[in-house]
């Protein structure tokens, strides 16, 4: 079936001779991000064995991946009030509480995984990650510490405590410990991929560039993912082609009015966590992170509508459909903010919603969208040194040349959604915003609407779960050694810079 967001995957399996085996497939299906298909069976299960845990831990578990954390905390509860000495249950409960910013449940949870299974040290590392997403990176290192003192070497407990010594800039102490392990054969090539990337931020970190280059073109090889540039063009032109300002006059929208979402877009890396970090200080507003609401709301469009193509998709779309799904998101993100704040503005930087303008405006027409840009060079470095493995999967990262690729295509969706839409739209520079950070956060707050407060220029204080990849940097003042940071890449940039200019990239 074609979808808004075109994600044809195979039909899923039917028939199954046990309940463990059709548990065993969902899981299946979530390990390859199929998070709502796994979740029509984990629901299954459920009603056909309501007195079994492991079914609604399994719903908990696809609706953790979809991101509807209180979903997640409600079906693993459950789970838990069925089997309450299980530790896998009170392991991911602590991720999920600490994606909803309820930290003290995050901890005892965690707590009583170990306390369950002592000598899992998996249950250790995700108390020490629930420290770190929460600033408490010393605290984080001292628990880990303990294990490797006492000659644990297991693989991601060694990763995290690798990462986190870079956190406390010791980024050798971290090589010394974590290099065997990628020079050692593993039976499975993505763990050493892993750690890998690890390895090279620190050789970073610690100004050994001609080695972090190589840490993270031997990570890109093993991780090896497929990257369809005919693909990825097909769809951006028939997008734009069925995206146009003539059909826009005349589209449904939703009738929900709420000015309260804010989308940050831009290319991964490009600054949107510390973007939404200035306005999540701010008393009036909250930073939901990263969520997949969008993406979804393109799917369950497209489901209910039985269309086959993209424009008779668009052409079918009925104004209580949008309604339904503009409320349903609105009332996702409003459920991030903690019990009792009551923010005006609510952020979600999920940055590849810039393929998504479109949609965002019909379901939200007063809502806002922040464009983050940062120089291309500068985005390459950052995104090819980084993994992006799991959920947040980035293919085109692992090669210079499908890079440039799509940043091309980015740079051609974002002048598309300008031509052609009504939503207000902020362009956002990383390089303006660290070298005047009162003069951007200016901007942006009266962008917003929000009255200005010295608490945004502390953002780095700011007391909230940070879950990406620059969790380190919005912990700390806006510094400026990340700008021009390709200079020390130099050497290695020809590939991509071709690539740039053959896709008509200027900079």
């Amino acid at each position: 079936m074609h979808t808004l967001s075109r994600m044809n995957t195979p039909e899923i399996k039917q028939t199954f001779n046990s309940i463990e085996e059709k548990f065993r497939y969902a899981e299946q299906l979530e390990h390859v991000g199929r998070f709502n298909d796994a979740l029509l069976l984990y629901q299954q299960i459920t009603k056909a064995q309501p007195r079994w845990p492991f079914g609604y831990f399994g719903v908990g578990s696809a609706y953790y991946g979809i991101g509807k954390f209180e979903n997640a905390r409600r079906s693993i509860r459950k789970a838990i009030e069925l089997k309450e000495n299980h530790s896998a249950f009170h392991g991911k409960i602590a991720d999920v509480y600490n994606r909803l910013d309820d930290i003290d449940n995050a901890l005892k949870s965690a707590d009583r995984a170990i306390e369950l299974e002592p000598t899992n040290s998996f249950y250790l590392v995700t108390k020490a990650s629930i420290l770190r997403y929460n600033g408490e990176n010393q605290l984080a290192f001292n628990l880990l510490d303990d294990a490797i003192q006492n000659g644990d070497r297991s693989d991601l407990l060694v990763r995290i405590y690798a990462s986190l010594c870079g956190s406390l800039d010791r980024p050798n102490d971290g090589i010394l410990v974590l290099e065997p392990l990628t020079q050692t054969v593993h039976s499975d090539p993505m763990i050493t991929a892993t750690h890998l990337f690890v390895l090279s931020k620190l050789f970073d970190q610690a100004g050994d560039y001609a080695r972090a280059y190589e840490c993270a073109r031997h990570a890109s090889e093993l991780r090896g993912d497929v990257y369809n540039i005919e693909d990825r063009e097909n769809l951006i032109n028939e997008r734009i082609s069925v995206w146009t300002k003539e059909r826009f006059q005349s589209m449904p929208k939703s009738r929900v009015s709420s000015d309260k979402p804010v989308f940050i877009v831009g290319m991964p890396r490009s600054g949107t966590t510390l973007i939404e970090q200035i306005i999540a200080a701010h008393p009036l507003a909250y930073g939901c992170g990263e969520l997949i609401g969008v993406i979804a709301a393109a799917n369950e469009i497209a489901s209910e509508t039985k269309s086959q193509t993209l424009q008779s998709t668009i052409e079918s779309l009925k104004p209580a459909s949008l309604d339904r799904v503009a409320r349903r998101l609105l009332k996702e993100m409003e459920k991030q903010a903690p019990k009792g704040e009551k923010p005006i503005r609510i952020t979600d930087k999920m940055p590849l919603n810039f393929q998504h303008i479109g949609l965002i405006e019909i379901l939200f027409p007063n809502a806002k969208i922040i464009h983050c840009q940062r120089h291309v060079l500068d985005n390459f470095i950052s995104c090819y040194l980084l993994d992006f493995a799991g959920l947040n999967n980035q293919a085109y990262t692992y090669d210079p040349v499908n890079f440039a690729h799509f940043y091309s295509l980015y740079l051609k969706y974002m002048d598309h959604w300008k031509s052609v839409c009504s939503i207000p739209i902020l362009d956002v520079s990383y390089e303006d915003t660290i070298a005047d950070q009162r003069a951007m956060t200016e901007r942006i707050l009266e962008f917003l609407q929000l009255e200005w407060d010295d608490q945004c220029m502390s953002f780095f204080e700011t007391k909230r779960a940070v879950n990406t990849a620059s969790v380190e940097q919005v912990r700390k003042k806006i510094y400026t050694s990340s700008k021009a940071r390709w200079k020390n890449y130099e050497s290695h940039l020809a590939p991509v810079q071709e690539a740039l200019a053959k896709f008509g990239v200027e900079y």
